[in-house]
């Protein structure tokens, strides 16, 4: 009974394990303002998670504020195209489009120029990134894997013992 509330123990705990994401929801209040709210997809707080308003073809930083206990702020709609970025810390983020004022967007100027081509990283040079709660999981399921190995060998040898122990 005690192998099997171990075993029932570890399954669980690696539920609480994996990780959360970061939900970026965005209101139109019908006055050109709009609020943005942040918020963890487990029901957690993102209070002090940055908020940035940037420009989309500039990249022209609009306004920048962290979220209060309230986990939202009302803003300005800008007249221009532009981005929402919520920023959790790492591997938090959340991104949307923003919505567009009552009026629309002011006419801007289109860049005739061709877009310079981005420089897609080697295969060599990616960097896998990788939480502590995969770490743990992936590092629970060797020690459970290497167990698993050495009971069975075990009950092996046993089984052969008793076998050749008939056999005398």
């Amino acid at each position: 009974m005690k192998k099997f509330t171990t075993i029932a123990f570890l399954l669980v705990t690696q539920m609480y394990l994996f990780g959360h994401s970061l939900v970026l929801n965005v209101f139109d209040n019908g006055d050109n303002t709009i609020t943005i709210e942040g918020i963890f997809n487990t029901g957690e707080s993102a209070a002090g998670a940055l908020v940035k308003i940037e420009v989309i073809d500039s990249g022209e930083i609009l306004f920048k504020q962290r979220l209060s206990e309230d986990e939202d702020i009302t803003v300005e709609i800008p007249q221009i195209p532009y981005n929402i970025i919520l920023d959790g810390g790492p591997g938090h983020s959340a991104e949307k489009i923003g919505i567009p004022p009552k009026n629309g967007f002011k006419e801007i100027k289109i860049n005739t120029e061709r877009p310079k081509k981005e420089k897609r990283p080697s295969k060599t040079s990616m960097k896998i990134s990788s939480s502590p709660a995969i770490t743990v999981s992936i590092l629970i399921a060797f020690i459970l894997l290497l167990a698993t190995i050495f009971i069975s060998i075990r009950n092996t040898n046993k089984l052969i013992s008793e076998l050749k122990k008939e056999k005398e």
